[in-house]
């Protein structure tokens, strides 16, 4: 018995048809997908890198507020205190004319021999004491120096450069017309020391009445920071900074303070946005000089709005390719397959669009055969 076979036969027209309707589709489908899906994964880093960056300002931000409080405990000390109103007392009867003459003859002699006596006898005071066990139970003390309200040196952790403190800026912000404030330096580099350091400077207040009567400013060294900003260096190619407002870098990977180097990312921030005012945090994705594309998550550290001179931002950024690497080899076949596919489609439709032509042609022929002469 023969053996029957089934055939299924489709034409090349229905076969190109059926690419179109199916192949096309699929691929320009697939083409805008990973346009999407890029979009969307950058919106997800540019996400997670503004919060790493505001994680980190609110990191540095919460150091600084607690070295404040340590200072200001430091500056209700009782011996602080009572050092500072036996001081104020004894000026009493002088008048300013007499104060400024008795200023003026021991800022003459303070750094010379002639004033060892009584420089021993201010550090060997109650109230030096005090302030030198705080410093040796915290190191990032580094120096610490009471005043009265005239702003001569009552007490110390050492000698101090001048006796008399009172025309000094750091003191003139503390004092504030004499209303007493919190004030803060920015950061600075020591080169003696090596250390990287703020000033804070509180007032000493009047117990029950809150008058000033003094001032207590501590210098601090701030390295405890930095390990902060590394911490938020989590892949490769990630870049974590903090900087100042006007785009100087404090910290960065192989950068020193003392370098003054300008931030390329804060730049392009504040280019796109003008000031971080209204715009405390957030992300970019911009192309900056000798880094190529780049994305970036900045946070400001709402330090300013307390001490007017920390103007502080974190950033943290990424070159776009490290950033979308885990994807970057789907992406990209993806893209590949769905070109080959248009082309194909494109390919075949073109070949069947020459040998239609040709067919037509040839039917033409045999039903208008040429005439012969």
């Amino acid at each position: 018995m023969p053996q029957e076979t089934l055939e299924f036969r489709i034409t090349f027209r229905k076969l190109l048809m059926g690419l179109f309707i199916t192949v096309v589709p699929i691929c320009l489908v697939a083409l805008y997908s990973v346009a999407e899906s890029r979009k969307n994964l950058e919106r997800t880093i540019g996400a997670q890198f503004k919060n790493i960056a505001e994680s980190t300002a609110t990191e540095i931000a919460d150091f600084i507020h607690g070295e404040v409080v340590e200072v200001a405990l430091m500056a209700a000390d009782s011996a602080v205190e009572d050092a500072v109103v036996e001081a104020n007392r004894s000026y009493q009867g002088f008048s300013d004319s007499a104060f400024n003459e008795k200023v003026k003859r021991i800022e003459k002699i303070w750094n010379t021999p002639e004033s060892t006596g009584m420089v021993k006898q201010m550090l060997s005071s109650r109230a030096s004491r005090s302030l030198r066990r705080y410093r040796e139970l915290d190191g990032k003390f580094l120096r610490i120096t009471v005043t009265d309200e005239r702003g001569a040196t009552v007490a110390a952790t050492h000698k101090t450069r001048n006796y008399y403190q009172a025309d000094e800026p750091y003191w003139q912000d503390i004092y504030a017309g004499g209303r007493g404030a919190i004030s803060l330096t920015d950061i600075e580099y020591d080169e003696v020391t090596k250390s990287n350091y703020i000033g804070i400077g509180v007032p000493i207040l009047e117990e029950g009445s809150n008058r000033f009567i003094g001032t207590l400013d501590a210098l601090i060294e701030v390295s405890s920071i930095f390990p902060i900003v590394k911490r938020a260096q989590t892949g490769a190619g990630t870049r974590a900074l903090l900087v100042r407002q006007d785009g100087s870098v404090i910290i960065s990977p192989n950068v020193s303070l003392p370098a003054n180097l300008k931030s390329a990312e804060y730049a392009a921030v504040t280019d796109a946005f003008g000031a971080l005012q209204g715009r405390q945090s957030g992300y970019l994705v911009a192309n900056l000089r000798g880094m190529g594309n780049t994305m970036t998550g900045y946070a400001d550290s709402g330090l300013k709005q307390d001490y007017q001179k920390l103007a502080w931002v974190a950033l943290v950024s990424q070159p776009v390719a490290d950033a979308f690497g885990p994807v970057r080899t789907t992406e990209r076949l993806i893209i590949l397959m769905a070109v080959l596919g248009l082309i194909a489609a494109t390919v075949l439709s073109v070949y069947f669009s020459i040998h239609k032509k040709g067919e037509i042609e040839e039917i033409e022929e045999e039903f208008h055969p040429p005439i012969s002469q």
